[in-house]
């Protein structure tokens, strides 16, 4: 019930209808965000509306393993402009759900996620998707999830409930509000033993 009260989220994004690109992040790594993005996008889905699911995260992606699929080309082809995009997405066998996996980081990942083919890339993508959900790798430490939300029509925090102190989670908030992207929500992960 969580993820269709995410999904409920989305649609009072400024981006209209709840449509659009979304990218979930997280502070941190291990928090959670590769299985609330596997989630939400399967909501969607199973909602009737076209997604596609995006392992953008290219040094620790996950998604092909929850889907049973090869990760030997994806985003990382498309943005070096070895193949066509329309090439590397997978259909998955959840009916409206299609993935485009990480694909392989190169040897020199230096210049992978460039701003512009990102930006292309996304355009392009909104045209045949209802719903595009980004899983990305942590805000802090790492450039590659700022080159994404910057693209997105809003973002979604993942946070692991005590998994990391808490000016993290503040570093990542002050973050995602200088990229002046949409926030659709924080997801709070593992509060079950909460006394």
């Amino acid at each position: 019930e969580g993820y269709r009260v995410l999904r409920t989220n989305m649609a009072f994004t400024d981006s209209g209808p709840g449509r659009g690109a979304f990218a979930v992040l997280s502070g941190g790594a291990g928090e959670g965000k590769s299985t609330t993005a596997f989630n939400l996008a399967y909501i969607c889905a199973q909602q009737g509306e076209k997604v596609l699911l995006v392992d953008a995260d290219l040094r620790r992606p996950v998604q092909h393993t929850i889907l049973g699929v090869s990760n030997r080309f994806g985003l990382t082809n498309v943005l070096l402009r070895d193949v066509p995009v329309e090439e590397t997405i997978k259909t998955t066998s959840v009916p409206n759900l299609h993935f485009l996996p990480s694909g392989r980081l190169p040897r020199t990942s230096l210049g992978v996620l460039d701003p512009k083919r990102i930006s292309e890339l996304v355009h392009s993508l909104k045209l045949k998707y209802d719903i595009i959900v980004f899983d990305t790798p942590p805000l802090v430490g790492i450039s590659d999830s700022s080159v994404i939300a910057k693209e997105m029509d809003g973002v979604l925090l993942v946070v692991q409930y005590r998994k990391y102190p808490r000016d993290m989670i503040i570093r990542a908030k002050q973050m995602l509000d200088t990229l002046g992207v949409p926030q659709v929500g924080v997801v709070l992960n593992n509060i079950n033993n909460i006394k």
